[in-house]
């Protein structure tokens, strides 16, 4: 698999490293800046070259018509999504996965035809989310191009699924109860599956399904 990361700076450069020691893998690292791409080329050899990675005569140049995916990961959102819409337009790159330094660009992104986004900001409150009671739902990661989000459930005492079996649960369309982690440990549940308070549940929901969920789950609405 040809790779191509633009962006040298601690990001790009550590997903180059981690990329480029399995097997299979040819990887470039595209940096913008001269000083930096010889920095990184006397580290790591030819696989670094100097220019912009959002210009076509430049992606032309590595080979960007081969390649099997680019990864965008500059400081600059506007770069980025350049770069991934050029790889996937003009040289028909079968995945763009692109830095978001905004977290409010992020929807122009995907609406943009990027394929996958890395938003640093959401990856940490994710993480912040998981500790604190009142966010009962945590979004885990989103299934490009399916609709679908999976999400980390934590059933509250008291709510609508409290006490009921998955086949009584008036769930959203298309949404689905992958896995139920209880007093006694992980379960994969079926229609017979009896949820309870306390329980942390794991399923797949559809992006617009969020708040019928939570109030599945907590006994009331989200606050407008």
């Amino acid at each position: 698999m040809y790779i191509i990361v633009v962006g040298g700076g601690i990001v790009g450069y550590g997903i180059a490293l981690e990329l480029q020691v399995l097997p299979g893998h040819e990887v470039t690292i595209v940096e913008r800046d001269s000083r930096r791409a010889a920095e990184l080329r006397a580290e790591l050899g030819e696989m670094v070259v100097h220019g912009d990675g959002s210009e076509v005569a430049f992606l032309e140049q590595i080979g960007a018509a081969r390649a099997d995916l680019l990864i965008a990961v500059t400081a600059d959102d506007g770069a980025n999504l350049v770069t991934c819409q050029v790889a996937k337009h003009r040289f028909s790159v079968a995945r763009t996965i692109s830095r978001v330094n905004d977290p409010r660009n992020e929807e122009l992104f995907h609406l943009l035809g990027v394929d996958s986004t890395i938003s640093a900001a959401q990856a940490v409150m994710a993480q912040i989310e998981t500790t604190l009671p009142e966010h009962t739902v945590v979004p885990l990661m989103s299934l490009e191009g399916s609709g679908l989000k999976v999400v980390d459930l934590h059933l509250q005492d008291g709510a609508p699924a409290d006490g009921r079996p998955i086949r009584d649960i008036r769930l959203p369309e298309n949404a689905l109860i992958s896995l139920v982690v209880g007093a006694d440990g992980p379960t994969v549940p079926d229609g017979s599956t009896v949820l309870h308070s306390g329980d942390e549940v794991i399923a797949v929901i559809p992006l617009d399904a969020e708040e019928m969920m939570r109030e599945l789950i907590t006994g009331r609405p989200v606050a407008s």
